[in-house]
């Protein structure tokens, strides 16, 4: 009989390893969006910084839970690869729990210049665009379902036992992430991760009120 260590594992994995996703990707973009246009970073660093964020989310979560870090993730490999059906509500569970955590970490690191964002009523509080994605809902979610068929596309390659890319798959994977961002919208409109943007989102609905679900048409679906 597997002890409870064993089999809360793989969850604490999968939360722990979304955590880190998200607190890079979040924080490269509130830096993005607080710093002054002088210094702001280019559209290359928030790709960069989330799919950085991938590379060290699968590192360090790969051996326990499998790196999955994305509902969409195991979704497919429920689909394709034979993961259990019961562990899919857990993994997902964990995942926009662990995407919220990461929210809570990167407020706390940028919450006085976040503050400092100049609020112009009606709408939504510039500091949400630190947290949220944001687009028109048919255009994002042709954004979303390209992003992610090749990004999911990559993991099955990179993941495939004759790949030679297998030593490096969190590298490669992180780099696959990037390039779907880079290529398919801008760092600050594409989620390519329903976790990463459904968990901020909860947690910005605490902070700027839940007008964060209305936001262009109740594009809140749009990522999941």
């Amino acid at each position: 009989m597997p002890s409870l260590r064993n089999v809360a594992a793989p969850y604490w994995g999968e939360f722990i390893g979304t955590l880190v996703l998200t607190l890079v990707g979040l924080g490269a973009t509130a830096q993005n969006l607080t710093s002054s246009p002088s210094h702001k970073t280019e559209a290359i660093s928030s790709s960069v910084a989330w799919g950085t964020g991938v590379t060290l989310g699968i590192w360090v979560t790969e051996h326990v839970s499998g790196g999955h870090i994305n509902p969409a993730i195991s979704l497919a490999r429920l689909v394709f690869s034979g993961f259990p059906l019961r562990k899919l509500a857990g993994y997902v569970a964990a995942q926009t729990l662990g995407a919220f955590a990461g929210a809570f970490l990167v407020w706390l690191n940028f919450s006085a210049s976040l503050a400092d964002l100049k609020h112009k009523d009606p709408g939504l509080h510039p500091a949400t665009g630190a947290f949220i994605t944001s687009n028109d809902v048919w255009p994002g979610l042709i954004n979303e379902i390209t992003a992610t068929f090749v990004f999911v596309l990559a993991v099955f390659a990179i993941s495939d036992q004759t790949s030679q890319a297998k030593n490096i798959a969190p590298l490669a994977l992180g780099l696959a992430f990037a390039g779907a961002s880079l290529a398919l919208s801008s760092p600050l409109q594409l989620a390519l991760n329903p976790a990463r943007d459904f968990g901020p989102r909860v947690f910005a609905a605490f902070l700027y009120g839940l007008n964060v679900f209305a936001d262009h048409s109740f594009y809140f679906w749009v990522p999941i």
